[in-house]
């Protein structure tokens, strides 16, 4: 620990591991999701994106699945781990669940105009399935109940 009073080093440190209960996340981590809970969030994500599709187009439900793996997987997997890890100090997960909807909202709404069905109803197929990936993740998620650090 630096001597400067300056320096927020422990604020941001991670947590060392001896702590109590075990975690191993930075202190100030309320809420955190590993590889196992992303991949999951991120199928159930891909099959009710393509569920929402397929209703408009039934014939085309294969189409849909393949077509969407390299984006849903890429793009929308990057995405959420990136809002995932924005929103880590925050316990409460029906804020993550809306802040995953808005924010999939956004992000596709330039984009939908490309899509024959307009951009409102592309755009919010892709948030809908946003918020469904994230609310599969519910129980796999770790979360800290102790006080926060100060």
């Amino acid at each position: 620990m630096s001597q400067e009073p300056w320096t927020d080093e422990d604020e941001y440190a991670l947590a060392t591991k001896g702590q109590s209960r075990g975690w191993r996340y930075g202190p100030k981590d309320r809420v955190v999701l590993d590889t196992k809970g992303l991949a999951v969030g991120t199928a159930v994500a891909h099959l009710t994106f393509c569920v929402l599709l397929s209703i408009q187009g039934p014939e085309w439900a294969v189409i849909f699945f393949i077509y969407s793996l390299l984006p849903v997987w890429a793009v929308g997997a990057a995405a959420g781990s990136l809002l995932g890890l924005a929103l880590r100090r925050v316990r409460n997960q029906w804020v993550h669940v809306v802040a995953f909807f808005a924010g999939a909202l956004l992000m596709c709404v330039p984009f939908g105009g490309l899509s024959p069905t307009g951009p409102l109803l592309f755009s919010l197929s892709i948030a809908v399935a946003a918020c469904a990936g994230r609310l599969a993740v519910w129980k796999l998620v770790r979360i800290n109940q102790s006080p926060p650090v100060t």
